[in-house]
């Protein structure tokens, strides 16, 4: 439905007007290796032999990123707009996906001149998610840019970014099963959404969450999708809160000037995950910043108190995973796994 080519060349054609190109003066690779290890320690996750020198490490234009995420967006839309297309007209079908190819060439466009840096997962509701690791895009031009508008040292904040990625490769590569449960999630969340809508519906409803990260698809939820939904907040909030717990406890004592950069960025919150972004304005279910705050505080309490092999609990599993309510008071997922 959606011409993706199309989509190409509007994405690529906006990203273009402000791009500046990746520099060559940093070593990434060099980074990773200074990074992992203490990440490492202080998580108490290793990764499984072999990892390190299998995974791809990409210093990337904006083209080359919006490429790479075409594949995952088609993956993710296709199948819930052919399911919501059963007895749609094609004037119904002509249109809704001109509006759909349109708005997401400018979503691409947009999204590839914000990115600094993205931990690829892979294909989440593929029947054939990759237990291996990820790739690993840098935007080094973007990078480049976001530490002029910040004011702050550019090789810092290449090593702020690759932090930040090597943290989440850490919870991906270290615990497979992630992965295929995010994808279980996402899938029990937005399939049935399109065989209730119907066709012209399910247009609207992605039309706006698309402009305005609203959340549309939300009031038709059935119970059983509220529930996939509260999980799926709940879950990425804790991956992004613990993410941040282990990079601020690590990078103050690898970067310069952490904290100023640390203050800085808070300010942008520049370093979401993309493919994350365009999720939750597919379905409307934006995490907000103040749930990835309540994400590192929920790993900071539990740290606290049980220290990180406690903490750690929460890759046990899907069962370990915290609940909404857990994520708000971190006592009651404590005192949860004290009986398992």
């Amino acid at each position: 439905m959606i011409s993706w080519n199309a989509a190409r060349a509007i994405a690529v054609t906006l990203a273009a007007r402000t791009e500046r190109a990746p520099a060559t003066d940093f070593d990434y690779p060099a980074a990773v290796e200074e990074t992992l290890r203490p990440l490492s320690d202080f998580s108490g996750i290793e990764l499984p032999p072999g990892t390190d020198a299998a995974r791809r490490l990409v210093v990337a234009d904006r083209t080359e990123w919006i490429d790479f995420n075409i594949e995952g967006f088609g993956a993710l839309m296709e199948p819930v707009l052919k399911r919501a297309a059963s007895g749609a007209g094609n004037v119904t079908w002509a249109l809704g996906g001109a509006t759909l190819t349109a708005q997401m060439g400018l979503l691409l466009g947009f999204l590839s001149s914000r990115v600094l840096g993205q931990y690829d997962t892979g294909p989440l509701l593929s029947r054939q998610v990759a237990d291996g690791p990820g790739k690993v895009f840098f935007l080094d031009g973007n990078i480049a840019a976001a530490a002029g508008r910040l004011a702050v040292p550019l090789d810092g904040l290449r090593l702020w970014i690759v932090l930040h990625e090597m943290t989440h490769a850490l919870q991906f590569e270290g615990y497979p099963w992630l992965r295929r449960h995010l994808g279980s999630l996402l899938e029990s969340l937005i399939g049935p959404l399109s065989e209730r809508l119907g066709m012209g519906e399910t247009v609207r409803r992605l039309s706006t969450n698309l402009k305005t990260g609203g959340r549309s698809m939300e009031l038709v939820m059935s119970p059983e999708q509220r529930v996939s939904f509260d999980r799926m907040q709940a879950a990425m909030s804790v991956i992004e809160g613990y993410s941040d717990f282990v990079m601020h406890n690590v990078g103050k004592n690898l970067v310069p000037h952490y904290e100023y950069l640390k203050d800085r960025m808070a300010r942008s919150r520049a370093h979401r995950p993309p493919f994350e972004t365009a999720v939750f304005r597919l379905t409307g279910m934006d995490v907000k910043l103040e749930q990835y705050r309540l994400g590192e505080r929920f790993a900071d309490a539990v740290a606290s108190r049980q220290g990180m092999d406690g903490l750690n609990r929460v890759w046990e599993g899907p069962d370990n995973l915290p609940n909404l309510a857990e994520v708000r008071d971190p006592g009651l997922w404590m005192t949860r796994m004290e009986g398992l």
